[in-house]
């Protein structure tokens, strides 16, 4: 535990941290952040390296020691200046920042900082953005503050204005994996999920009640009928594929699936595919056999009838229906 947030911080965001550690060094914090980017990019382990490098009494190399009293109260949530706060429910009340006001009136207890880290800042109700505008602006004392969001467009831009912005990118597709396989994600759902989505938080939405794993497994027997150019392939819609997707966001979800799913097939007839970047490995099989018997006209024609779903959705058409259709067309395409 002592080192696990100044280790994510440096592994996920080597430069940024870098730099706040510089800024405490020469004293040289902004009295508020904003720090925005996709989930999982880092943002909260910094924020909260910078409260530990604050208050250290054991600093190591110009970052803190992770193991000093001040250090551990700090991880476990535990020290009296420094405040986190993060949404109640869905969003974070106006009584919430009530409290987070009263601590920024409030003298330090410990040392002569406060810190002040709210999570999910865009979950702010407009009555607590409100509220704690003035604070950000004109802090009582030597105060810090760090808001983080995953989109900034979703925070006030009187919040912006105030805060100096820090954008974290987004994690390089090595760190992506390597946080997945350490969340317990399937070797065989990791390349396939990156393909889709940046996102951590995302994708632990999909992971809730196998979801992803069930819909992947369904669209590899659904491709294995394509391949075979067997009819199945369409009562196997409204059967067994048709049940996972209940909402508009799953629906577009599948639709990205499939198209990883001929992306494999044309980067096997390129020669292209990488063993590690395979997204299907429990299709391999058809999808060489895809690759080998389908022409590159035939692929890129049955990529362009997958683009064209997003068209048939914007218009409200049924979504069974535009699968159904799609797969008629390439069960023709893979005949001529």
């Amino acid at each position: 535990m002592e080192h696990d947030i100044v280790n994510v911080a440096q592994t996920k965001q080597p430069t940024i941290f870098a730099q706040f550690m510089n800024l405490v060094k020469n004293n040289e914090l902004s009295h508020s952040y904003l720090f925005t980017g996709e989930d999982g990019a880092g943002q909260f382990s910094v924020a909260m390296g910078v409260a530990m490098r604050l208050f250290c009494t054991n600093v190591q190399n110009g970052v803190p020691c992770g193991k000093c009293h001040e250090c551990v109260r700090i991880m476990n949530y535990d020290h009296p200046d420094v405040v986190i706060t993060k949404p109640d429910g869905q969003s974070i009340k106006v009584d919430q920042i009530r409290h987070v006001k009263s601590e920024f009136t409030k003298s330090a207890v410990e040392g002569s900082k406060k810190v002040f880290i709210i999570s999910e800042a865009e979950k702010m109700t407009t009555g607590a953005a409100n509220g704690l505008l003035k604070f950000i602006e004109e802090p009582t004392g030597n105060v810090v503050s760090f808001l983080i969001s995953k989109n900034r467009n979703l925070v006030l831009p009187t919040i912006i204005s105030r805060t100096q912005v820090v954008e974290f990118p987004s994690l390089s597709k090595k760190l992506m994996v390597k946080e997945l396989q350490s969340s317990g994600v399937k070797p065989s759902e990791v390349n396939l999920m990156i393909s889709i989505t940046n996102s951590l938080d995302q994708i632990r939405d999909w992971l809730k009640d196998d979801w992803f794993a069930s819909t992947q497994q369904m669209l590899e027997k659904w491709f294995s009928y394509l391949v075979k150019g067997n009819p199945m392939a369409m009562p196997f819609i409204q059967m067994s594929l048709m049940p996972l997707v209940t909402t508009k966001e799953r629906q577009r979800i599948v639709i990205s699936m499939m198209l990883s799913l001929f992306d494999d097939v044309l980067q096997t007839k390129y020669g292209t595919l990488a063993e590690d970047q395979v997204k299907y490995p429990a299709v391999l099989e058809q999808t060489n056999q895809a690759a080998s018997e389908w022409s590159n006209a035939q692929i890129l024609k049955m990529l362009d009838e997958l683009l064209n779903m997003n068209s048939s959705m914007a218009v409200n058409v049924n979504f069974q229906n535009i699968i159904e259709s799609l797969t008629l067309k390439i069960l023709e395409i893979g005949k001529s």
